[in-house]
Parts: structure tokens; C-alpha cells; sequence
């Protein structure tokens, strides 16, 4: 096999420490060497060094991995872990081919996006919006079964706009994303509404498409840097000063893989530093710090431990693994559903032991994941969108 190009320094900067194995979501479930980022480096260089054939035995351990990225967080060494893997697995895509239910998971997301994906998604809120439930259970081709949320009737309804704050102190663009696009609207507005209150206008573009950051990790960097540069051209017709998110997972694209010259804030940071004040209502909150957060986009966890904490009235119970992956990680919980399944039952249980009344986190994913855990183990608890939560609270 031809070797392949590839600045094989970021892989063997790994010194086989192992220290990854104590963070790793998906070892405990397989215990073995190629169930964690230590022998899955090992496998990408032997591979992209020549020294192994590429076969479905060594991809599948590839696709076992959630890209959750902790063990680049734990990592002493700074081994660029994403990196290897990526291109790892645009050879993958280019030797094998992409398996069926990935491709159509990307291509779903760049329909969603077109024109008349956009339609459809509208059409389909409207109709759905007199259903007496808030989701619906759905089965998957590959055996996972979730609890999906109903599209928004108002999907895409805030793009295009600019909100002005009364005394404005800056200019923010909103990068919305997928899942606030079609199923949270309702996170997009609470987010403009914090920003606004706290001095900033909110300009959201009108035709920003998915980040491309599920085709990047997935390596299929023809469709991402086709996303990117359509994004990039878009962002730039609107005078901005920087740009929020309310999804880590864009937040880490538009920061790392974008390279965007201005700062890219998680919308929490910016009421870290505002003087916002809220009030709860004697409730017990708890808070899954979503993985991307830390590894991606490098928010310390305080910050949002911190906005949480300046809520009067409400008591913050900090959980065990406040830190641990939930599961999701897009496209991994569809084409992994037993590992992916089993990931989230020890998320539930460690946050059900907090005994709070409510589960905040700040990734769309992570509320869709957490709704879908809690339902299906029972633990009565109350997921949200940390940016709802406080919408809620403003005083």
C-alpha cells in the first residue's frame, strides 16, 4: 500500500502514556488497545506510514471513536489527536468508502441547509406543531432507537435579522447552527435576548449553512471546506466585531478549522462578564459541561459554573462526572447505538444522583441526548438549554 502524506509529528508525539484510557467514553465498553486514542493513533500511522493495509477491521475501530476529543484535553504531550484521525479517515472514505448511514446523515444536514430543505423543515413545524408531544420516538436503520424533537414552526425564522440592543457596546454575529436552526428556535431567541440585554446587537446572517464540523471529524473534507468557504463569504457581508455561539461543537469550527480572525465566544463567556442578574425559583440545577466546550473551543468550565452560580434562588449540584461525554456525539450515537446507549445510561445515573430538578448544558446535541436519556431511564429530571434557562430568569 502507498504510504501517504501526512506530518506524522502529530502522531508520534504520543508517548503511549495511556493517560487517555481514564478519559476515553468508549474504552469501558471495549478494553482494548484499539478502544481508545492510544492504539487508534497507532493503528492511523501504521496505516498512513504504509506499514498496515487499510481494512474494515481497522476502520471500525476509527468509527468506534465519539471525536469527544478528551484526550487531547488530558493529553501532557499535545498530540494533535483530531488531526491524525481526520485524515485518517478521509482515507478511509477515499480506499472504503464512506458506510451508507454516514453519507446520508451528511447529506441530510447540507439538505437541511439548501432552499428547499428549508421548506420542507418549515412545512414540516407547521404540521407538527398541533402534535401533543414534544418528541418523537424514531428508529434508525443501524438499531438506534431516539426520542428526536419536533422541527420548530418557526425554523430559520431569525435569520436574515439584526436585533438591536438599546445601549449598544458591540456588535455580535450569531452563528445559530443546525439543530437551534431547525429544532431550538427558542434557544436562539433566548440567546439574542441575554446579548441584547446585556449591550450587544445581534446580527443573524441569512445564509450560513452547517459549519461543516460532522463532515470534517468524519473526513470528508471536500463537502467541509465547500461549507467553509460559503460560510466565510457569507459572515463577511455583515459589519460584526465578533461572533457567538450557543453550540461548542460550530463554536470549535468557526474557531480551529475556520481560522476566523475575530473571537468566537460560547454566549456564555459574554454574561460571565456582564452584569446580568437573574433570580430562580428554589429550584436544584445540575450542569453537563458538553465535551467540545473544553476541548474545542477551551472555555474553562467555571465560566459557565460561575453564570450558574449568580442565579439567586436556585442551588447549583455539581455532578460527579460533570464532564464526561453524554453519548451523542452526532452521527457516533446513530452508527454505534449499543456503546453510544450505554454511554448515556452512566451520564443519566450520575446526574439522577445529583437530585436536582434540572439538567442545564449549553450544546443543542447534548439537550437532544440528555432529553432522550432521561426519558427512557425515567429520572423525571428537566433538560434545558442553559441559555433558556436564564432567558427565564433575567431580571
Amino acid at each position: 500500500m502507498k504510504a501517504v502524506e501526512l506530518p506524522l509529528e502529530l502522531a508520534q508525539k504520543c508517548v503511549k502514556c495511556g493517560l487517555c484510557k481514564s478519559v476515553c467514553p468508549t474504552y469501558p465498553y471495549k478494553e482494548e488497545e484499539g478502544g481508545y486514542a492510544r492504539g487508534r493513533l497507532a493503528l492511523a500511522e501504521m496505516v498512513l506510514k504504509g506499514e498496515l493495509p487499510l481494512q474494515e477491521e481497522v476502520t471500525r475501530q476509527w468509527d468506534e471513536c465519539a471525536m469527544c476529543r478528551r484526550c487531547e484535553w488530558i493529553c501532557p504531550n499535545d498530540v494533535h489527536y483530531k488531526e491524525v484521525m481526520v485524515q485518517a479517515r478521509d482515507l478511509q472514505n477515499k480506499t472504503l468508502g464512506q458506510g451508507l448511514v454516514k453519507f446520508m446523515g451528511l447529506k441530510a444536514l447540507e439538505f437541511l441547509q439548501s432552499k428547499m430543505g428549508r421548506k420542507v423543515t418549515k412545512l414540516a413545524g407547521r404540521l407538527m406543531d398541533s402534535l401533543p408531544i414534544e418528541h418523537i420516538k424514531t428508529p434508525f436503520p443501524t438499531g438506534a432507537v431516539k426520542f428526536m424533537p419536533k422541527p420548530t414552526a418557526k425554523a430559520f425564522g431569525l435569520r436574515g435579522k439584526e436585533f438591536k440592543a438599546e445601549k449598544e457596546r458591540g456588535r455580535l454575529l450569531f452563528f445559530t447552527g443546525c439543530m437551534i436552526d431547525a429544532f431550538y428556535g427558542k434557544t436562539g431567541e433566548s440567546v439574542i435576548k441575554l446579548m441584547n440585554k446585556a449591550g450587544y446587537t445581534v446580527i443573524v446572517p441569512e445564509d450560513i449553512r452547517c459549519c461543516g464540523a460532522p463532515h470534517y471529524y468524519s473526513g470528508n473534507l471536500p463537502a467541509f471546506e465547500k461549507l467553509k468557504e460559503h460560510n466565510l463569504k457569507e459572515m463577511e457581508r455583515y459589519e460584526h466585531d465578533a461572533i457567538v455561539v450557543a453550540c461548542p461543537t460550530c463554536g470549535g469550527a468557526l474557531q480551529e478549522d475556520y481560522r476566523i480572525q475575530k473571537k468566537v465566544y460560547d454566549f456564555a463567556e459574554l454574561i460571565f462578564e456582564s452584569p446580568l442578574r437573574f433570580r430562580g425559583k428554589g429550584e436544584r440545577v445540575t450542569f453537563h459541561v458538553p465535551c467540545h466546550s473544553y476541548s474545542a473551543m477551551k472555555v474553562n468550565d467555571e465560566v459557565f459554573y460561575g453564570v450558574i452560580e449568580s442565579v439567586e434562588d436556585a442551588e447549583l449540584r455539581r455532578a460527579q462526572k460533570d464532564k464526561s461525554c453524554c453519548g451523542f456525539a452526532g452521527l457516533f450515537s446513530i452508527t454505534n447505538p449499543g456503546m453510544a446507549d450505554k454511554i448515556q445510561e452512566e451520564k443519566v445515573q450520575d446526574l439522577r444522583e445529583t437530585q436536582a430538578n434540572m439538567i442545564l448544558t449549553t450544546c443543542p446535541g447534548c439537550v437532544l441526548n440528555l432529553r432522550d436519556g432521561t426519558k427512557k431511564h425515567k429520572t423525571e429530571q428537566d433538560v434545558m438549554h442553559l441559555a433558556d434557562y436564564l432567558a427565564q430568569r433575567l431580571e
